[in-house]
């Protein structure tokens, strides 16, 4: 926690802008299968359907007797049989995490499914690559992305479309297997099919559409995942120009893509860029949230160790002050992070050589611990021979001039 630095005011290992622990306005996840139930709303009653347990229950014996009544290939038998597995696929959205039991159920009978239409319709009729899609879905749903892959392929290539011929829903097939490649590992395969889906989504949606920011969105995050920072940085700031011309610039949106992009260029290491989104994005969120609050706390700290690690400790100091006050002020001061922010800032005096504030920054740390745990607090030897080595560097300094 506490090293002396090594030369010119750089720390042996470099504190890393803090990220937060829920990211900030992240893609949407994929939903579960997203083809609509054949269940004849638009019959002339209108009536609404109450997705009962009862009605699953009763929709299964219908499915039972109409393949007594009519055998298992009827077209009446397999729509009954596509609606019970899709609501099976409905309901498992209410299960624990991790508990498959509806898919494992809907997935025997969309197969049963696509054997038939195989055969009847052949491989590319709608119905089948439905189905096919379907399938792929409840693996992905299910946690297995790797069985999920072959049936989202087979049913994307089965639509015959032109990679200069888009329709939402060959968009919406392109991103479910292309978030099947991405859990299943396959983080280039998975970033080209998002790029595609990006390219058919700028042509086909108007701009600053929800559906397409949310895909560009994605693909941002998908490029940093993947360490791919030049592509990141040039989408980052398509997304930021595009949230600046619908909403404005001191709109939320807009400072948390300034803040998110000021991330991938510190990734970069193009930390004057990087300084100047969090700039940007923190004279937003004070407008926002206020000098005060916990939003604006990390994102000074950020901003500081941008300074800090370009060599400017002084440009850094108000920042870490900034952010110990606002951590004070949201969490009290007994708080772990108020603790950290309290600790970067003695890290920062100790770069800017001003060893007397770094000292009473200490004193003031080792206060803190007692009133909190005690004399038996863990941290209070680190610490306290710590404060042994700035005294004697200050001794020092003193000493030579």
């Amino acid at each position: 926690m506490f090293r002396r630095k090594r030369a010119k005011g750089t720390p042996e290992n470099p504190e890393k802008a803090e990220i937060p622990q829920h990211p900030e306005n992240p893609p949407p996840e994929p939903a579960a299968p997203a083809d609509p139930l054949d269940l004849r709303l638009h019959e002339p009653d209108d009536a609404p359907v109450h997705l009962s347990m009862d009605a699953t229950l009763r929709m299964g014996e219908e499915l039972a007797q109409a393949e007594r009544r009519l055998g298992p290939a009827h077209e009446d038998v397999l729509r009954l049989r596509h609606n019970y597995a899709f609501l099976l696929c409905i309901w498992s959205a209410a299960a624990p995490p991790g508990n498959t039991y509806m898919l494992d159920r809907a997935i025997p009978l969309l197969l049963e499914n696509l054997t038939h239409q195989s055969a009847t319709l052949g491989p590319h009729a709608r119905d089948t690559l439905l189905t096919l899609h379907g399938i792929g879905s409840a693996h992905l749903s299910a946690g297995r992305p790797a069985e999920a892959v072959p049936y989202l392929a087979q049913a994307l290539e089965g639509t015959g479309l032109s990679p200069d011929r888009d329709t939402e829903e060959s968009l919406t097939w392109r991103e479910k297997l292309s978030d099947a490649y991405a859990r299943a590992g396959s983080a280039d395969r998975a970033i080209a099919l998002l790029e595609e889906t990006v390219a058919g989504s700028r042509r086909l949606l108007p701009p600053g559409g929800e559906r397409l920011e949310a895909r560009k969105q994605k693909l941002f995050m998908a490029y940093r995942a993947a360490g791919r920072l030049p592509e990141a940085i040039a989408l980052g700031r398509e997304i930021v120009a595009d949230k600046e011309r619908f909403y404005g610039p001191g709109h939320l949106d807009t400072c948390i893509w300034l803040d998110n992009l000021a991330h991938v260029h510190h990734d970069a290491r193009d930390l004057d860029a990087a300084v100047t989104c969090y700039e940007r994005a923190i004279d937003g969120f004070e407008n926002i949230h206020g000098p005060h609050s916990e939003e604006i706390a990390y994102r000074y700290h950020n901003l500081a160790i941008a300074h800090l690690e370009a060599g400017r400790p002084e440009r850094a100091l108000p920042y870490l002050k900034a952010a110990l006050a606002a951590r004070e002020h949201a969490l009290g001061p007994d708080h772990a992070g108020t603790l950290d922010a309290l600790i970067g800032l003695i890290s920062g005096y100790d770069q800017a050589r001003r060893i007397d504030e770094a000292i009473a920054a200490t004193q003031r740390l080792i206060t803190d611990l007692l009133r909190i745990g005690g004399p038996a607090h863990p941290k209070l030897p680190e610490v306290r021979t710590y404060l042994d080595r700035l005294r004697q560097a200050l001794a020092e300094d003193r000493s030579a001039d």
